[in-house]
């Protein structure tokens, strides 16, 4: 088994824009992470530090991190993350719809973050 990477955050394809723009290219990719025969346990979260959020949160418990999106609007943000987690409520670790926690100042980061079950 390789080596756990110290911050495995893949910033590769993060994409910006209106929320109603980029949905459906964002469900199709977290799916492409999250279909049910992959047997991967997964949140979803918004950051504006996603370095210090794998750090103080998800090191331990979590394989990666993908920054999926970014925005200056905190709304933006948000409106994707209740969509993607009300797209993936029947996979999703997430406990609430969003806002689980402080965010902090713009730019903001929505991510997903996945584990081997």
């Amino acid at each position: 088994m390789p080596a756990k990477l110290e911050r495995p955050i893949d910033y590769c394809n993060v994409v910006t824009g209106r929320p109603s723009e980029i949905a459906s290219e964002l469900r199709r990719r977290v799916s492409a992470f999250t279909r049910e025969d992959l047997k991967r346990k997964f949140k979803i979260g918004i950051t504006c530090d996603p370095e210090g959020r794998w750090d103080k949160a998800y090191k331990n418990d979590y394989d990666e991190m993908i920054v999926l999106y970014k925005s200056a609007s905190i709304e933006s943000v948000s409106e994707v993350e209740r969509d993607l987690i009300a797209h993936n409520e029947h996979f999703s670790k997430n406990r609430i719809a969003g806002g689980g926690g402080g965010i902090g100042s713009p730019p903001f980061y929505l991510y997903l973050v996945l584990a081997d079950k």
